[in-house]
């Protein structure tokens, strides 16, 4: 009687161990605090509540598949992290919100743990919804220096909806053949940045605009300029032709480009 005692005293104490470590899993609460922070991020002050969750080791992997089918994949460490939080301070009229919807997987041991779950995201421009998506983080957290902290995020980002936003586009010109552009544009949870250079020149007598990544028929005569075949603008001055470019390549993110 007494050995039976004893095993439903243990059994007992195993379970309420069980429900108290479940109800205070830090891994959970790292990905939770990280949403809520992310929210209500406004100063320089919570900037640190956000990088406070992550240790100085951390690296991030993100695959980010945009509406269109584009698939763009970078790596980031915490500095690159502090930098992104900067841009989206920077930005006054850019608001976020990270919901969580689903735990799909945790785990936890004495000092690591991890957590899989999907996380909601929308982003807007004064008011304006630039993209909605939805984000599978996988996120790792250890017991570093007596704190939980994340040391790992491996994400998979989805557009899954996106209205355009406002753009801004300062041109830098040598002659009139020759450009650089800095584009900053609507890009999920952060404004994107792209540098890119435009010539004007000539191939087999035809006048063409030649980017880094693509290129544009531009007719002598008429001053129409084409992109595959389909006409994008009409002009005679360089400058013009290279911002009708720009209107079509960044025509997904872009409600209007303002040039500077």
């Amino acid at each position: 009687m007494k050995k039976t005692k004893l095993t439903l005293t243990i059994l007992f104490l195993v379970f309420s161990l069980g429900q108290g470590f479940a109800q205070g899993d830090p891994i959970k609460k790292l990905l939770t605090d990280y949403i809520s922070a992310m929210n209500t991020m406004g100063d320089s002050s919570q900037k640190e509540e956000v990088l406070q969750l992550f240790n100085d080791r951390y690296v991030g992997h993100t695959a980010y598949v945009k509406l269109s089918g584009h698939i763009s994949r970078t790596t980031s460490k915490k500095s690159d992290l502090s930098v992104q939080l900067d841009d989206i301070l920077g930005a006054n009229n850019y608001k976020f919100k990270l919901t969580l919807k689903e735990v799909l997987y945790n785990s936890l041991k004495e000092r690591a743990g991890t957590i899989s779950a999907l996380v909601n995201f929308e982003s807007s421009i004064e008011g304006k919804v630039a993209e909605k998506g939805t984000i599978l983080m996988n996120l790792v957290g250890s017991m570093i220096d007596g704190r939980w902290q994340i040391i790992q995020n491996n994400t998979v980002r989805v557009s899954e909806a996106k209205d355009v936003g406002r753009c801004v586009c300062y041109v830098y010109a040598k002659g009139a053949t020759k450009y650089v552009t800095e584009v900053y544009f609507p890009a999920g949870v952060e404004y994107g940045q792209e540098f890119e250079a435009f010539r004007v020149t000539t191939r087999d007598g035809k006048r063409i605009i030649k980017s880094d990544n693509n290129e544009f028929d531009w007719d002598k005569d008429s001053g129409e300029l084409k992109y595959k075949g389909i006409i994008v603008g009409t002009t005679q001055d360089s400058r013009e032709a290279v911002e009708m470019a720009l209107k079509d390549l960044y025509k997904e993110s872009c409600l209007e480009i303002l040039f500077n």
